[in-house]
């Protein structure tokens, strides 16, 4: 009966080729531009490397200052991330991460022949604890290291000025001060220049620019980003380094000057999530992610609709077949079961074509992409791998979508027409 029913579909689908075309254009534009959307949420909220721990990951750097009804942002402080580490007891792992400076350097090879200008990462050595870094030669640089201009470059910049990822031991300038590499690590998944793990050489935070400025160290030139033992620790330890901050505000070991009374500081903590989607640090994961969906709906509900109309247009100049079928003892669920057949048919058709769609999309327009949700996102040279744009689970779940949709719009024109008698139905043309 199945095979029937395809074999009616696949002539039908010669026949009417006009709204053949339509209804695959209709579902592939629809199905690509989910996978669009699904991809660009994976990229942000995925375990992608080095960043697979995202789930239990947390980030505080913003200092709100409220006085005299003005209200004023900073950043941590050396000496804030220090009793904040002193003090807590669910933070698993930490590192601090130079917020400020995104100001491009020159990278220059020690014997002068290339260079190439980007912005250094400076981190401490405990970054290599939080991002699971893979390591093609060498090492991290240690925390006695921190005070030693040393750097850690990932493989493609290591190509680009040495044409080869052997150069552990090499000399490299950023601008007149030279360093010595000690680790090359494999790219990231996605090169987000200031997303949490993003960069090309890494070194101390020492030698950052703000690093001893008395002005930096007052107002603060850093990110803390924080690991939870487990993602259901992820709230205990925001509330634990949230009260330890207060504290820290109320002149505690004097870290914070305030300058009246009536002075109030908070520390903004937030989830991976909330930082990736720009949500706010008090927002819901299922509320912000209920925005996205808004969305995705759109491009999925619209096309629907469309088809439902199509469809229920082409039921229309089937009236005289339905009448016939049911003249010969066709039952309504028969009739109903060709209709849905004959739909999925087209809908797998639609599929293979929205995925092939969104495949070339994606490559080709990935650094644009993924500031769609977050205009302060600065991509290079996004490099993705197929298991990022064809992730079973992403495609298991547009496909679950896609077909419940269309199905449904097939299903109601199909329902309604078979109210009609056979009489009705086979003078419909008359």
């Amino acid at each position: 009966m199945i095979k029937q029913f395809f074999r009616q579909a696949w002539t039908m689908m010669k026949q009417q080729r006009l709204f053949t075309g339509i209804y695959i254009a209709g579902t592939a534009a629809s199905i690509a531009m989910a996978m669009t959307i699904f991809v660009i949420l994976y990229i942000k909220l995925g375990p992608l490397y080095p960043e697979e721990n995202r789930d239990r990951m947390m980030v505080a750097e913003y200092i709100s200052m409220k006085f005299d009804d003005e209200t004023y942002n900073t950043r941590l402080n050396e000496k804030h991330i220090e009793a904040i580490r002193k003090e807590s007891k669910y933070i698993k792992a930490s590192t601090e991460r130079e917020a400020n400076d995104l100001k491009k350097r020159y990278i220059i090879t020690a014997d002068g022949e290339k260079e190439k200008l980007l912005v250094p990462a400076y981190v401490d050595s405990h970054f290599w604890k939080v991002f699971n870094f893979k390591y093609i030669s060498g090492r991290p640089f240690t925390e006695q290291e921190e005070h030693t201009p040393v750097a850690v470059i990932t493989s493609s910049l290591a190509e680009e000025l040495y044409a080869s990822t052997d150069v552990v031991g090499k000399d490299i300038y950023i601008d007149t001060l030279r360093y010595s590499i000690v680790g090359v690590v494999e790219n990231q998944r996605t090169c987000v220049e200031n997303n949490l793990s993003g960069g090309e050489i890494f070194t101390p935070i020492h030698y950052s620019n703000y690093f001893g400025k008395m002005n930096a160290i007052n107002r603060g030139f850093h990110r803390l980003i924080m690991l939870a033992e487990s993602p259901e620790h992820c709230d205990s330890l925001k509330n634990e380094v949230a009260n330890i901050f207060s504290r820290l505000s109320q002149g505690f070991g004097g870290l914070v000057d305030a300058n009246s009374n009536d002075t109030t500081y908070e520390l903004e903590i937030k989830n991976h999530w909330q930082l990736s989607l720009s949500a706010l640090a008090d927002e819901g994961f299922l509320e912000t992610v209920i925005k996205y969906l808004y969305i995705l709906l759109a491009f999925l509900f619209i096309p629907a609709l469309n088809l439902c109309g199509l469809i229920s247009s082409r039921m229309k100049s089937r009236m005289m077949e339905v009448g016939v079928r049911k003249a010969y003892g066709a039952t309504n669920r028969e009739i109903v079961a060709q209709v849905l057949w004959e739909n999925m048919l087209l809908t797998l058709v639609g599929a293979a074509l929205g995925f092939i769609l969104s495949y070339f999309f994606v490559y080709k327009n990935c650094d644009w992409m993924v500031t769609l949700f977050d205009t302060r996102v600065m991509t290079k040279n996004i490099e993705l791998e197929s298991d990022v744009v064809f992730n079973p689970t992403i495609i298991g779940i547009v496909l679950i979508i896609s077909f419940v949709l269309n199905i449904a719009s097939a299903l109601l024109p199909t329902l309604f027409a078979l109210k009609r008698d056979i009489i009705e139905s086979l003078y419909h043309r008359r």
